[in-house]
């Protein structure tokens, strides 16, 4: 069976293949490259041998005492940003692991992950059996996740994590007991988790407020508000240029109706379904969103949308981040998408439109009342594997043992107090206070190419973010919206680089958090899906979209779904409620 998908993968990606900091100075505990005062604290010892001798490894409860290498590879998102003469294999980040823990990353290849380039190479490499890195990261589908662990060249976990994790690790793993569900074969895990903030994958609306203000739209309620406005956005040149070149809505639904930015997600939650993923029916059985048959209403909408120009033909062309540019190029006045877009990529819709704003508003509800958005659960976004061939498989769970100890909720005086960096993420003013702002102060951000971005080294780690601790987050936020004073160096840090409106769409959130469509299967793929998934979801993506541009009338979805379920769909349900009673029990 793995011989025949290789094959059929290798088929189908071959076809599709083809389309920043200075050296450490002065102690090794100051990762910046700034003559100003810097916190010279040494970090936090690993707690599992915090002894002087090394133990079996060659760790002596801070690092490696002599260097290890750990390879791996890379797919680098479109907001990572250097400094000049910096790149993925040489930065501030990758040499103070180095010369701090004694782990040297080396990187086997490094793709720019743009039209899911990242996912290709890595299903590329699974279906021609090439060898894998001794750490693969990985963010995204799990069938991808799947594949990887089916490939054989991964270890199982478990004792590792028991062993080797902190007690930090530990206790955030253990926050939500759905955490391993996607990665556990026969009671073995098989990845570790990377966790990520609760709600941080949460959505809210975004619209250019300047346009609102001009054309005097109210705030939108329903959805039959919102067309109000995406009509005004659409024919009522709210730009001023003299030309019909704006719409309503940006959109990207070319890999996913379930999407992390340019999501429309939200609409088939208005009619109450929530396509991609496994929905509870009233009866408590599981099923698939993409085939409920409220998903019609919103094919239906979606459709007239598109009809009345609402949003861009070119948006079934366009994953997730080519969907968001139609908003940060000025064109569309709406997306959809998370808390954190102030942050990235609206600071592109600033340069590219000077005097632009946009303020964070709820979900919009249905006809009946309904609204419904997709859940970020549990507190994970992303998986590591380890090749089970690793000389030191301990290794990335020590480096992300570092980030909790040291970086995910710092104390003060602590190394990072104030950001990783000095002259990267942070900067000290001559009073003493610290700013987060290359564009007012560049003599203090030296080496920026870009100055609209904060150049944050955190982001180069294998673990994508550092640490996070999943509660963290919702709660700062809340507490700095309600204007109550910044008391630990993380509750600073916050203050210093979250905008006014990422605090007001953080609130939103969390009103609205009883909105949010858990997915109820966490499990791996079943039999049935390795083999099948490929096939469903061509089938649904293909009717969606036929029905959308007006190809086909709403009663391709009636056909769709009695093929969709000859095809496999019967038998994928059937697998996947044997999964969640037992998952259940």
């Amino acid at each position: 069976m793995r011989n025949s998908w290789k094959k059929m993968l290798l088929l189908s990606l071959v076809a599709t293949l083809g389309f920043s900091l200075a050296a450490c100075s002065g102690s090794n505990n100051n990762p910046g490259n700034s003559s100003t005062n810097a916190p010279t604290s040494e970090p936090a010892k690993d707690n599992d041998n915090s002894s002087s001798s090394a133990d079996e490894t060659g760790w002596d409860g801070t690092k490696y005492t002599t260097p290890i290498t750990l390879t791996t590879v890379k797919g680098i998102g479109t907001n990572y940003y250097f400094k000049t003469g910096e790149t993925m294999e040489n930065n501030v980040l990758q040499k103070y692991m180095k010369d701090n823990l004694g782990i040297d990353v080396k990187y086997d290849w490094i793709v720019t992950d743009t039209n899911d380039a990242y996912k290709t190479k890595l299903r590329m490499m699974l279906s021609s059996g090439d060898k894998m890195p001794d750490v693969v990261t990985y963010r995204g589908d799990v069938e991808t996740v799947n594949m990887l662990i089916d490939s054989g060249q991964f270890m199982d976990v478990s004792e590792l994590f028991d062993k080797y994790a902190g007690e930090k690790y530990k206790q955030a793993v253990e926050l939500n007991s759905d955490t391993w569900l996607p990665v556990v074969r026969d009671g073995k895990k098989w990845a570790l988790p990377v966790l990520d903030y609760a709600y941080n994958d949460d959505m809210v609306l975004w619209l250019r407020e300047d346009w609102m203000e001009k054309l005097s739209l109210p705030a939108p309620k329903t959805v039959a508000d919102l067309e109000v406005i995406m009509d005004a956005f659409t024919n009522q040149d709210p730009d001023g240029n003299g030309k019909k070149d704006t719409f309503g809505l940006a959109l990207g639904f070319k890999n996913t109706y379930l999407g992390w930015m340019s999501d429309i997600s939200w609409l088939f939650g208005a009619y109450g379904t929530m396509p991609g993923q496994w929905n509870k029916s009233a009866d408590g059985t599981l099923t698939h969103g993409s085939v409920d048959p409220t998903a019609k209403q919103a094919l239906t909408t979606l459709a007239d949308w598109m009809k009345k120009g609402y949003i861009s033909k070119d948006s079934g062309l366009k994953d997730e981040v080519a969907g968001s540019e139609f908003f940060t190029k000025g064109q569309a006045g709406a997306i959809v998408g998370r808390n954190w877009l102030p942050d990235w990529p609206f600071g592109d819709l600033l340069n590219n439109v000077p005097g632009a704003r946009y303020k964070a508003y709820p979900i919009p509800a249905g006809p009946d009342g309904k609204i419904g958005a997709q859940s970020g659960n549990p507190s994970v976004n992303g998986w590591m594997l380890i090749n089970k061939n690793a000389k030191n498989p301990e290794a990335l769970i020590r480096y992300y043992n570092f980030f909790f100890d040291n970086w995910a909720n710092p104390e003060k005086g602590s190394i990072f107090e104030n950001g990783f960096a000095e002259g990267y993420d942070w900067a000290k003013l001559p009073d003493g206070t610290i700013t987060k702002d290359p564009q007012k102060y560049p003599d203090l951000f030296p080496g920026y190419s870009d100055r609209t971005h904060l150049v944050e080294p955190v982001y180069y780690s294998l673990t994508f973010d550092g640490a996070r601790i999943p509660s963290l987050y919702a709660d700062t936020m809340i507490k700095l919206y309600n204007g109550e004073e910044a008391v630990t160096p993380y509750e600073t840090q916050t203050a210093g680089v979250r905008k006014p409106e990422n605090l007001e769409a953080m609130k939103i959130v969390m009103d609205q958090k009883d909105i949010r469509m858990k997915n109820y299967f966490q499990g791996p793929l079943t039999e049935t899906m390795k083999q099948k998934n490929e096939l469903l979801n061509k089938l649904i993506n293909q009717s969606y979209s036929k029905i959308i541009y007006g190809q086909s009338p709403i009663e391709e979805f009636d056909k769709m779904v009695e093929n969709w379920k000859k095809s496999g769909g019967d038998q994928v349900t059937k697998e996947v409620n044997e999964w969640y009673a037992s998952a259940s029990k």
